[in-house]
């Protein structure tokens, strides 16, 4: 099995990378469509923050928690009910028709997140054995996380100007 592994640690390592840029992009993303929904939602002020809070707030509160329960059941299990859960609640949020369905649904898709954050993390150091090649993974993973924090606004603000708000949450599927 190991030897698996150490053939396709590169591919892992792209998965993860994906499954960490997914859930940092959508905590960046819905910044840029707060005016869109504020228009077509009626949101107000303190309602659009419960958007973005909602989110954030879970996700924060969660992550050690999940990290121990990737920890304790599987890491592997633990990145995939994330990414299920992220999955489902993203297409719960694009059809979302008022702010408390949204900011429900956001704070289910923290949920996910906090599984899938620190899941990443760890099968990335149980995959990748050689300290340089191990270092380099880390180095490719923490600037993912850089990346995503500055492609959510982009690639928020392309697809409101091509498509409906719910596209911001759709992308994730």
């Amino acid at each position: 099995m190991s030897d698996t592994i150490h053939r396709r640690r590169w591919a892992i390592l792209a998965v993860l990378c994906l499954s960490l840029l997914m859930v940092i992009v959508d905590n960046t993303i819905v910044n840029v469509a707060l005016p869109t929904l504020s228009a077509d939602l009626d949101a107000s002020i303190t309602e659009l923050q419960w958007v973005v809070d909602a989110y954030t707030l879970v996700f924060a509160a969660l992550l050690l928690a999940f990290g121990h329960f990737g920890d304790r059941f599987g890491r592997k299990i633990a990145l995939q009910l994330g990414l299920v859960i992220f999955a489902a609640t993203s297409a719960l949020a694009a059809l979302a028709t008022s702010v408390p369905q949204l900011v429900g649904a956001r704070a289910l898709m923290g949920i996910g997140a906090a599984l899938v954050f620190p899941a990443t993390l760890a099968i990335l150091v149980n995959v990748f054995t050689d300290k340089r090649e191990r270092a380099a993974a880390i180095g490719i993973w923490s600037a993912m996380t850089g990346a995503a924090v500055a492609l959510g606004p982009v690639v928020g603000g392309y697809l409101l100007e091509h498509f409906s708000w719910g596209s911001i949450f759709l992308v994730n599927l």
